[in-house]
């Protein structure tokens, strides 16, 4: 292998490093929006701060599906970009990332919905007999899933960052 061969090689080591970088600080950056946008609706609507709630499942905008719409578009624009062409690791993001908005709206809003139900019934079990694995201030986490506007808002916020930071990263080069 001659020198420019090798030197080759280590740049473009040096160049998928740095875009794993950037898709990861991207993806990160749109989960972030998401729950800071949660803290301040939650905010207004109750007109208390929560600091809580940015670290809370379930809500409006969906963070998870932020994360993961930005992680299809920035990898897939900087794919295209940089190679002319999508790989397997493009189409891997966009399965788990419609499995992961699946889940949202199915199993997790279920699981909610089914946390409310024993909440109430807990409120009938006098103290002394309610069992002590249920919680550590007695109640079942409510807020888990997202209705399908909450997962739709995420998702398009997450477009939103993943277009804005493939065009950050474009600029700076």
């Amino acid at each position: 292998m001659n020198q420019f061969e090798n030197d080759a090689r280590n740049l473009t080591k040096e160049l998928m490093t740095t875009r794993a970088m950037q898709i990861i600080m991207c993806s990160l950056i749109a989960m972030f929006s998401a729950q800071l946008i949660k803290v301040i609706l939650y905010s207004i609507k109750n007109r208390k701060f929560e600091y809580k709630m940015f670290v809370t499942t379930g809500g409006l905008p969906s963070s998870h599906s932020s994360l993961c719409v930005c992680l299809c578009v920035i990898l897939g624009m900087l794919q295209y970009h940089d190679e002319g062409q999508l790989t397997w690791a493009f189409a891997v993001a966009v399965v788990v990332s419609m499995v992961v908005m699946y889940d949202a709206m199915g199993v997790r809003l279920e699981a909610s919905k089914h946390a409310k139900i024993l909440n109430r019934l807990s409120d009938e079990i006098p103290e002394d007999e309610k069992p002590t694995l249920y919680g550590k201030k007695g109640k079942l986490k409510e807020m888990l899933g997202h209705r399908g506007l909450e997962v739709f808002a995420g998702a398009m916020l997450g477009a939103g960052v993943g277009f804005a930071g493939f065009g950050i990263v474009m600029m700076i080069g």
